[in-house]
């Protein structure tokens, strides 16, 4: 909806690194969330950079994925995806033929998404700007982490 997956995809591609879309396998191959969830656990033992993107709208499934990747040794971050609303009802209007669905398929999102809570420290990027602006955040947020993590 938000650009998310794309920049997703590009990233993963640009450095090389694994991409899994949760989403992507519980819609197009039913993969219910715990087998998700072990598969996470399982492409962890590789050592990579992991991108994952998909089917962590709340908290809770946040909590879960993170908790995996630091007992696996990994140090997390969240990249959350801003974008406007009209934004968002024009993509929406490219999935779903009828309007009627499009609609409910968004108020459904609503209720889904719980936005970042502060101690996720998210790399906000914004939906509207070009992948390079994008990417650019993104090495500074964690760039600027990693400087955090070394002062204290």
């Amino acid at each position: 909806m938000s650009g998310k997956t794309t920049f997703a995809e590009k990233f993963s591609e640009r450095f090389n690194a694994p991409f899994l879309n949760i989403s992507e396998l519980h819609e197009e191959f039913r993969v219910s969330r715990k087998v998700s969830l072990i598969l996470i656990q399982q492409i962890t033992k590789c050592k990579q950079t992991l991108i994952i993107e998909g089917a962590i709208d709340s908290e809770k499934q946040r909590n879960e994925i993170r908790e995996l990747l630091v007992k696996a040794g990994y140090i997390p971050v969240l990249v959350w995806v801003q974008t406007d609303l009209n934004a968002i009802k024009q993509r929406m209007r490219h999935k779903y033929s009828k309007a009627s669905e499009a609609k409910a398929a968004l108020e459904e999102s609503y209720k889904r998404i719980e936005a970042p809570a502060d101690y996720e420290d998210p790399i906000v990027i914004s939906g509207k700007h070009m992948f390079q602006t994008q990417c650019r955040n993104i090495l500074t947020g964690i760039s600027d982490r990693r400087k955090q993590k070394t002062l204290r």
